[in-house]
């Protein structure tokens, strides 16, 4: 199995399979680009933001940034923050993709040879990647890499139960990508040159959507973001995603609220307004629709 390296300098990322597991009320960093990473945070709250917007995450939920997008992240509390982030080594995550989606003959013709691999959407909540998230943490606390409080004690440890983890989120996304790639499939158009293209719109799109879930955004505001007019944008969105715009912002937003409402101990109306909901009353009557319980029910 491969090492992994638990809190390294910035300069491995990437390098190697990395961890980096920090606790602090203070930090900001501004134009880190890094390699294909997923973050997440384990008490309080933290803001990554990129080109398409900001990312407030709380605990329950994962960020995904691609491999060279570049970010600043900002931690500003009263109370310690702690945040559980994975990086990938570059090529690991695409070997995987590889190994997936191409024929053994190939692979033993030229067994090195990876593409890039990226994605759109960004926040993953109640999702597989999620729980492997927490169990990587789990496996890092057991394995005594880490000391009191996610201490930032580098270290590199070759323990096959966190190496394994990485091969487990790897497959995790790996999976999430083959989704995306058998939805672009469906996109109305002859050439396969037209539907990569309106893939990479629409990526774009859902992007934005995303990173801006806790504001208003129109149609409009994401037509424009991905080049297409209103109308067009609506259409292939639809298609793509199976939903309207309209209503995939609205799943976001509860998906957001559910997570705050499970594992940050915050009040209906805090994770409500923290979630883009302006009325109470509206969100309660979603919520139940959508999930089957009342935002009270689900905090209990």
């Amino acid at each position: 199995m491969a090492e992994v390296a638990i809190n390294p300098p910035a300069h491995r990322f990437g390098r190697v399979n990395a961890i980096l597991n920090a606790r602090g009320t203070r930090h900001h960093e501004r134009g880190f680009a890094g390699p294909l990473s997923l973050k997440s945070v384990v008490r309080g709250s933290a803001a990554w933001e990129t080109r398409d917007g900001r990312y407030e995450l709380t605990p329950g939920c994962v960020l995904l940034l691609n491999d060279g997008e570049e970010y600043s992240i900002t931690v500003d509390a009263l109370q310690p923050v702690e945040t559980f982030c994975v990086f990938f080594e570059r090529g690991f995550v695409e070997d995987a993709f590889r190994a997936t989606v191409t024929r053994s003959a190939e692979l033993l013709d030229d067994p090195d040879r990876a593409g890039a691999i990226s994605f759109s959407e960004r926040l993953q909540f109640d999702s597989p990647l999620v729980a492997e998230m927490a169990q990587a943490r789990r496996v890092v606390r057991a394995s005594g890499a880490l000391s009191g409080g996610g201490a930032p004690e580098a270290r590199t440890t070759p323990r096959d139960a966190l190496s394994e983890s990485f091969y487990t989120l790897a497959l995790q996304l790996v999976r999430t990508r083959r989704d995306v790639d058998a939805r672009v499939a469906q996109l109305p158009s002859v050439r396969a040159s037209t539907r990569d293209e309106l893939a990479r719109r629409l990526e774009v799109a859902t992007s934005y959507l995303h990173a801006n879930c806790t504001r208003g955004v129109s149609v409009a505001e994401a037509a424009r973001a991905a080049c297409l007019s209103p109308f067009h944008f609506h259409r292939l969105f639809t298609r793509f995603h199976g939903v309207t715009p309209h209503r995939y912002l609205s799943r976001l937003r509860l998906e957001r609220a559910r997570a705050q409402l499970r594992h940050s101990g915050c009040t209906i109306l805090d994770a409500a307004l923290a979630s883009g909901f302006e009325s109470l009353g509206s969100f309660a009557a979603l919520y139940k629709r959508t999930f089957g319980v009342t935002p009270g029910a689900e905090r209990r």
